[in-house]
């Protein structure tokens, strides 16, 4: 092998030469210098085998090939790749980022190192890489400096990665962070119980509750993500029990090779943070990259670049992934709130009370044992009361001796009554998260606003309203983000922008005797109605409130808010008034596919005082998954102008 040394340079021999020192030693202490600053540029160069691995890789141009592509989290940009991961810490070329083959040729050169030792050496810190490359290359192990790994011995041998499990935690639309839901995977091992394996997650590291600003930072990569993992029971008990959410898990058809891979790939991610984006760059889109790294020939995440739509909400990856053949069947964990309402639903009024006060004073077990009542209702009182201890000690109500005492105490009194007769302990499985509404809709359709016809074209990139069918959805809840809406008026050869909602997201969430959740909203956008001058002009709106919803027949809810509502334009007097009011309603769905809703709102305004007041009434049925017809009357009054308006408009959901 010849080797090109670089030109040396000398910048003091002038000086030296003036101190009387002979040339020859001023040169050969160069040649020492920068013979070491040599070695530490190009290390390994001289080793005669790296370097034919070096031309190897080359000649192959492996760099190109898929499976490090996904490793690397590369993006293709053209005929160029930018990984998606944004932490330099994974990258071992200065150019990582944007350059593959640069990364690969350090990844290579790293693995003959010896500056670093133990689990920070590059074959410990990256195992995934290390293990393609030595594959790949066959990589003689008698070249390598001998190396141990002891935490990432430990950690494998702790998760015993065997089987993968796809983890979707419904949505929760009462936690922002939590309104579109989630996907995890559990890796399972040899032990019996699912419980005692390990979770993968990938989440941004917030505290913040406010809706707006989580959804803010969230769209804009105002939050970093993190790979995490951790024992499974953790997040069921987060979810399940803390979080009211309910579980959905799905097997998956890895084998144990390919979870191993998986697993070391997360090994490689551990610590490392990229920028977190609410529609793209999020929870469920960044687990597609696991699941390729276990089995490099998926192309999961090439779906979601493919199309026109810039979203990924994690009911869609579940879909991706069911296409892709990696899913062997689906299971349902309800929350334990689900299952306690599930029992609750089927008492009469009276025995839920008399659950709920057994519950909290859990000597009054003996007389609901001894009652007058069926014993099969007996059973059930006393079954939801021990369930919403349960319940009461996961939510830290209760202290573990108290938990304890209270538990035993009721299911001491609901042994002697014997098994159950029903299946009331049993939730029935909804419908599967992905098998709901796309989030995308457009619509067309057209109506009279005071007696003027017109055209009405809208398009909402995601995700869910109140009046769309709720299959696979959370009830009674909506989250809308920059659905714009325009109107042509043919006798006026008029195009306008009739609303632009940036963000509106409604939780009403019910009420009964054992929860008593806040419902609330926030929206802001722009929106059109009657000024002063006679005219529908536009305004900016923002508009929050709260209040308490209830449970009603027809899997209903009825609601009353109270609100505060702001409104800036420059057609108001002082450019801004500031309103107070409420609004009420209720949303019924007669049949599945039928939702009916009738609402009604107040306001008063300050400074430029006026008053507003709106009543609607809105249907829609939905004819598929991808299709739904809408058809609204409503009424509404402002600066004493009243507008009466009827619009049909066809839905279609992508």
């Amino acid at each position: 092998m010849i080797v090109t040394m670089p030109m040396l340079y000398c910048p003091f021999r002038k000086s030296y030469d003036a101190m009387g020192v002979h040339p020859l030693l001023i040169w050969l202490l160069v040649l020492i210098v920068n013979l070491a600053a040599f070695a530490g540029v190009c290390a390994g160069a001289d080793d005669p085998y790296l370097a034919e691995l070096l031309n190897r890789a080359a000649e192959r141009q492996l760099h190109r090939e898929r499976a490090w592509e996904v490793l690397l989290h590369y993006r293709p940009r053209g005929d160029e790749r930018e990984s998606l991961v944004d932490d330099p810490r994974f990258f071992l070329a200065p150019e990582g980022k944007t350059d593959p083959e640069a990364e690969l040729s350090a990844t290579l050169r790293s693995l003959f190192s010896s500056e670093a030792s133990g689990d920070e050496h590059p074959r410990c810190r990256f195992p995934a890489r290390a293990a393609w490359l030595a594959e790949e290359l066959a990589i003689d192990a008698g070249h390598l400096p001998p190396m141990a790994c002891p935490q990432l011995d430990e950690a494998l041998a702790a998760v015993n990665p065997r089987s993968a499990v796809l983890v979707f935690p419904a949505a929760h639309p009462n936690g922002p962070a939590s309104m579109f839901g989630h996907t995890l995977l559990r890796v399972g091992s040899t032990y019996r119980s699912d419980l005692l394996s390990y979770a993968v997650n990938y989440a941004s590291h917030t505290t913040d509750t406010n809706g707006i600003v989580y959804a803010f930072k969230g769209i804009f990569g105002g939050y970093s993500g993190y790979y995490s993992i951790l024992p499974y029971y953790e997040k069921v008990r987060e979810y399940n029990d803390l979080e009211h959410r309910d579980v959905w898990e799905y097997p998956l058809t890895l084998a144990p090779d390919e979870v191993r891979r998986m697993v070391l790939h997360i090994w490689e991610l551990r610590g490392i943070a990229s920028d977190y984006y609410f529609f793209d760059e999020n929870c469920s889109f960044n687990l597609l990259f696991l699941l390729e790294a276990a089995r490099p020939e998926l192309r999961l995440a090439e779906e979601f670049w493919d199309r026109s739509s810039f979203w990924v909400m994690p009911a869609d990856t579940v879909a991706v992934i069911g296409r892709a053949g990696l899913i062997e069947k689906q299971a349902y964990r309800p929350a334990q709130a689900t299952r306690i309402l599930r029992r609750a639903s089927l008492l009469p009024p009276d025995a839920r009370h008399e659950a709920l006060q057994t519950a909290l004073s859990p000597q009054r077990a003996q007389a609901v044992a001894a009652s007058s009542r069926p014993v099969e209702e007996r059973r059930q009182i006393l079954n939801l009361a021990a369930e919403y201890v349960q319940y009461r000690y996961s939510r830290k109500e209760l202290e573990q001796p108290e938990f304890q005492r209270q538990f035993l105490e009721v299911l001491k009194v609901r042994s002697p009554l014997g098994p159950d007769e029903s299946d009331a302990g049993e939730v029935p499985v909804p419908p599967a998260p992905e098998t709901g509404h796309l989030p995308g809709r457009i619509g067309l359709g057209g109506g009279y606003r005071h007696d003027t016809p017109f055209v009405e074209a809208s398009i909402r990139p995601a995700y869910h309203a109140l009046m769309d069918a709720d299959e696979g959805y959370s009830p009674h809840s909506q989250i809308i983000f920059a659905e714009a809406v325009g109107r042509y008026y043919p006798e006026r050869h008029s195009i306008r922008l009739q609303r632009f909602s940036a963000v509106d997201i409604v939780s009403l969430a019910p009420r009964d005797e054992f929860f008593k959740p806040i419902s609330w909203k926030v929206n802001g956008g722009l929106f059109r109605r009657p000024f002063a001058d006679g005219a529908d002009r536009l305004f900016l709106r923002l508009n929050t409130g709260g209040g308490m919803a209830w449970p009603v027949p027809g899997n209903g809810v009825a609601y009353g808010m109270a609100e505060l509502d702001l409104n800036l334009s420059d057609r108001l007097r002082d450019k801004a008034v500031l309103g107070a009011g409420v609004s009420a309603g209720v949303i019924v769905s007669p049949a599945d596919c039928w939702k009916v809703a009738l609402s009604g709102s107040a306001f008063a305004y300050g400074l430029q005082y006026h008053e507003y007041y709106r009543l609607a009434l809105e249907q829609n049925l939905a004819l598929s998954r991808t299709l739904g017809l809408g058809l609204t009357a409503s009424w509404e009054r402002s600066f004493d102008r009243s507008r009466a308006e009827a619009l049909l408009m066809v839905n279609r959901y992508f």
